[in-house]
Parts: structure tokens; C-alpha cells; sequence
């Protein structure tokens, strides 16, 4: 990601209360899931605002992806939105906060989860997708009664046995 993620805050950590805006546009590379994946910039307009105990971050994220369709395998292109809100601590307690270091907070890890998180984990190109071909691939096949399945050879013996042959 970009040195644009790396944001001084220690003006606004002075002043509990006080906040600033930022939008900022970045690229993000290799960021995927195991059918999606971050495609073109990620578009972000952020609220930072100083509060007793750090940072906190909220507003929105966009961002476009592609993928495969679960179904007919075709590709998907399409953008999604996320909103957010972090808590940033100079001493976070938890997992859930994330670091403020030197008076910089680093949002690199924050855009990374909150895009892992918004991506498809199967996506579809339509709810209505039937699938590769729906002729060649019928999803609704009849069932076969077990009077008219083959019978396997392996259970004779068992058959000779319930029927006293």
C-alpha cells in the first residue's frame, strides 16, 4: 500500500475532541480472497477524531473487485462499499485496536481488514445463475427408485441371507 496510509495524528491526540477529514485514494496489491479480488484504487473518506482513549476512525471505504461466479465461472466485476469504525491506541489492550505509533497512525491494516471482510466469500454474477450450460448440467434430476437402481453384487451374500436361499 501507499505512504498516503501513514497519517499524523499527534496535533489531534493533544486536543481530545477535536477532528479532521480525509479522503484519500490508494492502491492496494495481492489483496484477495479465494474468489475475489481487489481491483483499481480503493477510494477512502475518513473522520478522524480524538477521543480519551486514542483515535477513532469511522466513515467509508470503496473499493472495485473481481471474481469468478460460483455457478457458470464467469467473470465478475463490480465495486463494494464498506463502512468502518476503528478505535487507534497508543497502548491497545485488545485485538480490536489498532496501533498509534510516534503520533502516526499506519491505516494500512485497517483498510486491509475492512476489505477482506466487504469481498464476496461466493460470489454470483446474478441470483438467477443457472449454472455452465443447464442443459448439458440439469441441477433437478429425477431420482432413481431403488426398485429400478442396479443392485450392487457386493450385497448378494446378505440378500441369500434375508431371503433363506
Amino acid at each position: 500500500m501507499s505512504s498516503q496510509l501513514l497519517v499524523p495524528v499527534a496535533e489531534l491526540l493533544r486536543r481530545p475532541g477535536s477532528h479532521r477529514e480525509l479522503s484519500i485514494q490508494v492502491e492496494v496489491d495481492g489483496l484477495a480472497t479465494s474468489d475475489a479480488a481487489v481491483h483499481g484504487p480503493v477510494d477512502l473518506q475518513l473522520h478522524l477524531e480524538s477521543v480519551v482513549s486514542g483515535l477513532e476512525v469511522s466513515g467509508s471505504l470503496a473499493a472495485g473487485w473481481r471474481g469468478s461466479c460460483r455457478r457458470c465461472l464467469e467473470t465478475i466485476e463490480q465495486t463494494v462499499q464498506q463502512e468502518l469504525r476503528e478505535m487507534f491506541g497508543s497502548a491497545p489492550a485488545d485485538d480490536e485496536t489498532y496501533l498509534i505509533t510516534d503520533g502516526e497512525v499506519d491505516l494500512t491494516s485497517m483498510v486491509r481488514d475492512c476489505l477482506v471482510l466487504a469481498l464476496p466469500i461466493a460470489p454470483l454474477c446474478s441470483e438467477d445463475c443457472a449454472g455452465p450450460a443447464p442443459d448439458d448440467y440439469p441441477m433437478n434430476k429425477p431420482e432413481i427408485s431403488a426398485e429400478d437402481r442396479p443392485r450392487d453384487p457386493r450385497w448378494a451374500a446378505l440378500d441369500a441371507l434375508r431371503t433363506g436361499q
